[in-house]
C-alpha cells in the first residue's frame, strides 16, 4: 500500500528522504487528468475506495464512477502487492508532487491515451514483471474513466 511522506518518517534528520518521496515538482504543473489521478491516489490512501467513488460521482454516472473507483483500488492494491518497494505519497493537501506520484500520474496518463506499451514501460520501473500487463490494463481503465468524466478538458 502507498505510504505517507513525510509523516511516517522522523523529522530529526536521522533519515534521508525515502525513495519515491522526494518532491519533483508541483501537482499544479500536471495536466488536469494526471493531477486528478494523484489527488485520487491521496484520497484513496486517506479514506478508501468508497470516498473515491463518492468523489467521482458528480462527474460520472454511478456505474462508471464505480468502475473507475474499482480500477484505482485494484491498481493501488496491485502496486502494494507487487511493488519493488512501497509506493510513497504526499499528504492530501500538499502542493508538492513526489517522485512516485509523478510516476503514477504518467502511468494513468498513458492509460487514458490507450498507450499500452508506454504504460507497461512505466510499470516495469516499480512493479514486478508479472504485474506489468495488469497494471497497464488497470491504468487504462482508470484513465479512460477520468477522460469519460471530462476531467482532461477542465481545471481540477
Amino acid at each position: 500500500m502507498p505510504r505517507d511522506f513525510p509523516e511516517d518518517f522522523p523529522t530529526d534528520g536521522t533519515r534521508r528522504t525515502p525513495p519515491g518521496g522526494a518532491p519533483v515538482g508541483h501537482i499544479d504543473d500536471l495536466g488536469a487528468l494526471e493531477a486528478r489521478a494523484v489527488r485520487l491516489l491521496r484520497l484513496w490512501c486517506d479514506a478508501g475506495p468508497g470516498a473515491v467513488e463518492a468523489r467521482l460521482a458528480p462527474d460520472l454516472d454511478p456505474g462508471p464512477a464505480r468502475s473507475a473507483s474499482r480500477a484505482l483500488d485494484a491498481l493501488l492494491r496491485l502496486c502494494g502487492a507487487t511493488g519493488r518497494r512501497p509506493l510513497m505519497r504526499h499528504a492530501a493537501q500538499c502542493a508538492c508532487l513526489g517522485a512516485d506520484e509523478a510516476w503514477f500520474a504518467r502511468l494513468v496518463g498513458h492509460g487514458a491515451l490507450a498507450e499500452r506499451e508506454e504504460a507497461m514501460m512505466l510499470a516495469m520501473a516499480l512493479l514486478r514483471p508479472d504485474a506489468v500487463a495488469e497494471a497497464a490494463h488497470l491504468a487504462q481503465a482508470l484513465g479512460l474513466g477520468l477522460r469519460r468524466a471530462g476531467i482532461g478538458r477542465r481545471l481540477h
